[in-house]
């Protein structure tokens, strides 16, 4: 792995356990200014030790940091955190600890790391999609209409949902299954806070 890219990975679990430098000092006992130099690219050529420091004291070295693993045709994902499926909920970040086993071939000579696994919750989509429902998704940027798909909207609050959209036209409506909830439609100037997250490209559900 470039060392770049195990930096951005130190990053982002700094700010999933909500550290901030001085704690990763205090836990890895690696001077404050040495963090600083590696993780602002200061420094050409870190001491691997360092680096290697500051992923112990993250718990890096103890996952893999895109959270799969290829295990002899299968592809084994950790659910990487909850999402929910009414309104008014978020991702939430924390891995639940299931591991779900997938073929390789499912992802249709894919790059593994461009999916990720998340764990239901709500019933916004019953009878698709069930409280504790385990869905991969496909990370994108964009989905055609009609797709279901992880949305991020209102700046932080994320659901998964049926897509609606006419191309050309300045809204996008998010509909649920269960008829007990409201379709949410998202126009004008709200639209900049809307994204895709990921595309639901299969469901996984315990018998």
């Amino acid at each position: 792995m470039e060392f770049s890219e195990r930096i951005q990975i130190i990053k982002v679990e700094l700010r999933n356990k909500g550290w901030k430098y001085a704690d990763l000092a205090d836990n890895s006992g690696i001077p404050l200014s040495t963090i600083l130099k590696v993780l602002s690219g200061n420094t050409r050529s870190p001491r691997i030790d360092t680096v290697e420091a500051i992923e112990r004291a993250l718990g890096l070295n103890e996952k893999s940091p895109s959270n799969v693993y290829d295990v002899e045709g299968l592809l084994v994902y950790e659910e990487i955190g909850t999402v929910c499926a009414g309104y008014n909920g978020t991702v939430n970040e924390i891995p639940t600890g299931k591991k779900i086993e997938i073929p390789a071939s499912m992802i249709s000579g894919g790059n593994k790391d461009d999916y990720f696994v998340l764990r239901v919750s709500g019933n916004s989509m019953y009878p698709k999609l069930l409280e504790g429902d385990t869905i991969l998704c496909k990370r994108c940027d964009g989905v055609d209409s009609g797709d279901l798909a992880v949305i991020l909207y209102n700046g932080d609050e994320a659901t998964v949902k049926k897509v609606n959209y006419v191309t050309g036209q300045n809204w996008l409506e998010l509909i649920p299954i269960n008829p007990e909830y409201p379709t949410k439609r998202i126009e004008g100037t709200d639209l900049e806070q809307c994204r895709v997250l990921g595309k639901v490209v299969k469901l996984i559900r315990d018998l």
